[in-house]
């Protein structure tokens, strides 16, 4: 028996064509790259010219400057002592970890 195709314009198989719950063939798009179809190379997503990419270059280090003037900037005591605050807290865990090594140390000596 002769397998009848569907028209181009209608992709949907007649009821009970091509064999009943027979999944539908998928077809080629149109204008694939066989030798009669040339087409030109499709245009990359988000490629941009170098000029375009130095005026965004300039723009962003202008903006980059203009925030930079918002920022609220500590005195000299405020970055002396939260430079205190940051040394203190590195010594107090600095002693923690060296009590915790010497005692697990002693511990896995202990064992083996």
């Amino acid at each position: 028996m002769a397998r009848i195709r569907p028209a181009k314009d209608n992709p949907a198989p007649a009821p009970g064509a091509g064999g009943a719950g027979a999944p539908p063939k998928r077809r080629r798009p149109a204008g694939g790259t066989g030798p009669g179809n040339r087409q030109a190379p499709p245009v990359k997503q988000g490629s941009v010219t170098k000029a375009v990419q130095v005026g965004r270059a300039s723009r962003f280090m202008s903006e980059v400057a203009t925030e930079l003037r918002k920022v609220t900037w500590p005195t000299r005591q405020q970055l002396f002592q939260a430079t205190a605050v940051v040394i203190v807290f590195v010594a107090i865990v600095t002693a923690y970890l060296a009590a915790l090594d010497e005692v697990f140390g002693r511990l896995v000596d202990a064992i083996f």
